[in-house]
């Protein structure tokens, strides 16, 4: 991303939404070509951050870690990646609230007709319990088996380890 996509962005209310690549130890096995294009990519997420934050630019949470139960159960150590720049609540509200206000404006492809985003009678909301306060520390989210003690989606609980 530049400067003039981020203002194209900011000025359309364009949303944007990237998986982060912070990491450069994942690529002390690969080619020294490859090694230098994930480099790049660390640099450009470093980059777009800085652009969005400076646009204020509003900003979903997403990953491509969606085809297996493995890579899944990653997908909160890819967000406390972005610690880095955003505070745990921040993060949290655009995991959470922010990506279902993206996914309203889907209109008629939308999937899940009613408020989102929102802990209210009537709202759809799937809701963790969480085992200790993920506001101060967001790092209980990387590991879901241990810390997520209630999960439950669309009222009906599918993980219960509270005695």
């Amino acid at each position: 991303m530049d400067e003039a996509t981020a203002e194209l962005m900011a000025r359309n209310g364009i949303w944007l939404s990237f998986q982060p690549f912070t990491d450069d130890a994942a690529g002390a096995t690969m080619a020294p070509a490859n090694r230098l294009r994930l480099l790049q990519v660390i640099a450009g997420t470093e980059r777009t951050i800085a652009l969005a934050k400076k646009h204020k630019l509003k900003m979903a949470f997403g990953t491509d870690l969606l085809f297996s139960a493995d890579l899944a159960a990653r997908q909160g150590a890819e967000l406390t990646k972005m610690r880095k720049w955003y505070s745990a609540p921040e993060l949290l509200t655009m995991a959470t609230a922010t990506n279902a206000q993206l996914l309203k404006l889907s209109g008629p492809r939308d999937p899940y007709p009613g408020r989102l985003g929102v802990v209210q009678e009537g709202a759809l909301a799937d809701l963790l319990l969480v085992d200790g306060d993920p506001l101060t520390n967001i790092q209980l989210i990387e590991d879901p088996r241990r810390n997520l003690v209630v999960i439950m989606k669309d009222g009906k609980i599918f993980k219960n380890l509270l005695p």
